[in-house]
């Protein structure tokens, strides 16, 4: 598979206005000659959406502060071996004052809001095109711009937004659906949540009614598209499926339980879904040292490609060149907590090896880690790969959302199943959450979803969750709220 690195097209004709009054928002097509020449051909349209998908991998989003770094951090994932002042010093203790915390914050934003901007350009010149791209192509490209674009926005929401359970009308984020310069809003939590980023997923999934994916899978091909990859490797694209998921995650975070639990067990009871989403296969994992598909690539449903995604071992986890950057649970907390007696949990012996190294002790967390292949040149798919929207997740929004004790445990179990670790019995609401959240902090190390689980939830995180310190750390908006970039309030 050959992806064009750092294509953000875009860029060419998008000016980034950050002077007088101007916040991260105020942003507009620069050169309009240079954007109608764009958008004049087929292979122009895709360039510009293949540049806001590369925009997603950066190191400023999903590439690592919303994947395995800062929002990791700030849910007490590590014990980082950062020094005072440094960001990851800061995130650790929610010092949101923190000038290097300040700063990675700022960029998400930043980063985020931009590649929304690009993906409202991408919108409008689909709907203005003349037969440029088929009908079929144009609602395909129509869909998964408006999923990201409601994407990006949830995540900010997640982020910079309220304690949701407890301030949904509070004061969050604007919504950006323009290309012109204007001073948006902030809007309250529930109008973004239900108002624009539901109603865009509502539209990305009607528009997505005919991908290739449904009949072809995620390897969608024929051969007319030989040699045009543009409708290929459907998971690195929002496709029907992921899309629906992403609404499912949307309504859980809203409180809705009884409409995600209904599209989670409608996406798990797929039969396309079961077909061409199967369970890992435990023999890709364990007693394979050299290639294993550490990420789980099959039960992917949407997630990026990162060429030099095994430098997040070396530099963060483990690797020669972590040094103080090295992220690193409390020496105690795999096998004395997380995975306490189920150490033969597919996620522990996969995702997780003994520290190496004069005074290391415990494990380093080894997802990312390089694979060895006979041939650099040939790699499969899932050596450079990092989810974004995972199948296990329907499991746990099921399980959730289930009325019935016995049919959330049963629901969890099926996972747990699928993760060779034996069925839980039915105990109490008390023990099946904290057995849920167990799932998550197993599932999703390194991908950025723990902070938005407890900030979610609004629950402490105790001890035996705790990968940090020996501490309870108790829910408050001083931890979960981070304030939005200076820049932002400062021109408001």
């Amino acid at each position: 598979m050959k992806t064009k690195n750092n294509l953000l097209i875009l860029v060419l004709f998008l000016g980034y206005l950050m002077v007088g009054c101007d916040n991260y928002l105020d942003v507009t097509p620069k050169d309009k000659q240079t954007q109608e020449q764009l958008f004049a051909t087929r292979s122009g349209f895709y360039a510009a959406v293949n540049g806001v998908y590369n925009k997603l991998v950066a190191d400023a989003l999903y590439g690592r502060n919303l994947s395995f770094e800062m929002i990791d951090v700030l849910a007490a994932r590590y014990l980082p071996t950062a020094s005072s002042g440094s960001m990851l010093a800061d995130a650790v203790n929610w010092n949101y004052s923190g000038e290097q915390l300040k700063t990675t914050l700022s960029s998400v934003w930043e980063n985020a809001y931009t590649t929304i901007l690009n993906c409202n350009v991408i919108l409008k010149n689909i709907e203005n095109q003349n037969n440029v791209i088929t009908k079929e192509e144009a609602a395909l490209l129509k869909g998964e711009m408006l999923a990201m674009r409601a994407f990006l926005h949830f995540d900010m929401l997640r982020l910079f937004g309220p304690i949701y359970s407890q301030k949904p009308q509070g004061e969050s984020i604007p919504y950006n659906e323009s290309i012109d310069i204007t001073n948006l809003p902030l809007l309250a939590a529930d109008v973004v949540l239900k108002d624009k980023i539901i109603r865009d997923l509502d539209l990305a999934i009607s528009a997505l009614s005919e991908d290739p994916i449904i009949e072809k899978g995620p390897m969608a091909s024929s051969p007319e598209d030989e040699g045009d990859v543009y409708l290929r490797y459907r998971q690195l694209r929002f496709n029907y499926y992921a899309v629906k998921a992403l609404k499912a995650r949307v309504l859980l975070y809203a409180g809705d339980k009884e409409n995600a639990g209904k599209l989670a067990n409608e996406i798990l009871g797929d039969t396309v879904v079961r077909q061409y989403f199967p369970s890992v296969d435990p023999a890709q994992l364990l007693g394979n040292s050299q290639t294993p598909d550490r990420v789980y690539s099959s039960e992917v449903l949407m997630g990026m490609y990162k060429k030099n995604r095994a430098d997040i071992y070396t530099y963060s986890f483990g690797g020669e060149n972590a040094g103080s950057f090295l992220l690193q649970p409390k020496g105690n907390y795999l096998t004395g907590s997380l995975f306490a007696n189920e150490t033969g949990d597919y996620r522990f012996q996969s995702q997780w090896e003994p520290a190496s190294g004069v005074g290391a002790t415990g494990h380093f967390f080894c997802k990312y880690k390089k694979l060895q292949f006979a041939d650099p040149e040939n790699i499969p798919f899932y050596a450079t790969f990092m989810p974004l929207i995972r199948l296990s997740e329907m499991y746990y929004i099921a399980a959730e959302c289930a009325s019935d004790l016995s049919e959330r445990y049963g629901k969890l179990n099926e996972i747990r199943d699928l993760r060779g670790v034996p069925a839980l019995p039915i105990v109490s609401e008390d023990d099946f959450m904290k057995s849920l959240r167990r799932e998550y902090l197993r599932e999703f190390y390194g991908e950025g979803q723990i902070f938005f689980m407890y900030k979610r939830m609004f629950v402490p995180i105790d001890q035996t969750e705790n990968a940090y310190n020996d501490r309870m750390i108790f829910p408050t908006e001083a931890r979960f709220v981070p304030p939005l970039p200076e820049n932002e309030i400062i021109y408001r």
